[in-house]
């Protein structure tokens, strides 16, 4: 049951970041507001971990090797990916083409894992999944043209972050790992390789992160902040729990229901939900019921 709370709020907590990190999708590249909000995090979780009691720092190198792997293939690739995705197809698309992470998390944890789930649980992915999708299928209102770069960016940012959350739910599992320390140490992979591929490939945009910041006004940048600390420090915190207690597939789906959240935000605007965004809502709840009924 931990497993599943932790990713109902990480969803939550990614929604919100989610409309808060599309504010800043003009003022920094894919790729410069990973690294930002890579670095501040990881900051933060440094701090947090020592206050944690009975922390165990003693990890194998195979542990280690594979949560490395996790960050540099879910954070560098996938968060890079859905950043790229966001700026150029926008969050309702991005979250839709995210929705087929649930079940390829449940694929791959079977076919790598062995990972089996009751039926049950795969009918909750099935629904939960389809109910997200109807969510954010809404209609266009105007005639743009389709953005195959967008989509092929949040195609790989779906694949990435399956393959990242069963990567990273072997290690915390098999080692027995502390969520915090399994976060942190995917978020350094993760910082890393993007540090690398700037000073390498991208050397001005390192540079331009010092002009992006001083573009922004005193009101943006406690937006930014706030946005890192829901939805890079707290959701991946959030997330290891869920992948440490739950199923990957069980949680990658709990996580995918921010659309549903993204809803309530929207509803709390006074902005009127259609039909089928209502019927989708419904459903992703009946969907999401099947997780903790039961047991």
């Amino acid at each position: 049951m931990l497993g599943e709370v932790a990713a109902l709020l990480a969803a939550f907590f990614w929604a919100l970041a989610s409309i808060l990190y599309g504010r800043f999708s003009h003022h920094f590249s894919a790729l410069q507001l990973n690294l930002i909000k890579g670095a501040i995090a990881s900051s933060l979780m440094l701090i947090t971990l020592p206050l944690l009691p009975d922390v165990n720092f003693d990890l194998s190198k195979q542990h280690m090797f594979i949560l490395l792997l996790s960050g540099v293939i879910g954070i560098a690739i996938g968060d890079s990916a859905y950043f790229a995705s966001l700026k150029r197809i926008g969050v309702n698309k991005t979250l839709l083409l995210e929705s087929i992470a649930p079940p390829l998390s449940g694929i791959l944890a079977v076919v790598l894992l062995g990972s089996l789930l009751s039926w049950q649980s795969w009918l909750g992915v099935v629904i939960t999944t389809f109910a997200v999708a109807l969510v954010v299928m809404q209609p266009e209102t105007d005639k743009q043209a389709v953005n195959i770069t967008g989509i092929g960016f949040g195609l790989l940012a779906s694949v990435c972050q399956a393959s990242g959350v069963v990567i990273s739910h072997y290690a915390l599992v098999a080692g027995d790992i502390e969520p915090l320390l399994g976060a942190l140490i995917r978020l350094l992979a993760g910082v890393g390789v993007i540090f690398l591929m700037l000073v390498v490939l991208k050397r001005k945009e390192l540079v331009g992160i010092a002009n992006g910041f001083a573009k922004l006004a005193s009101r943006e940048f406690a937006l930014l902040l706030l946005a890192i600390i829901v939805g890079t420090f707290l959701t991946l915190w959030l997330q290891q729990v869920a992948l440490k207690h739950a199923n990957p597939a069980v949680a990658q789906t709990l996580i995918a229901t921010s659309p549903i959240f993204i809803l309530f935000f929207a509803i709390a605007k006074g902005q009127i939900p259609t039909i089928k965004t209502l019927s989708g809502t419904v459903l992703a709840i009946a969907g999401i019921s099947l997780f903790f009924i039961f047991r």
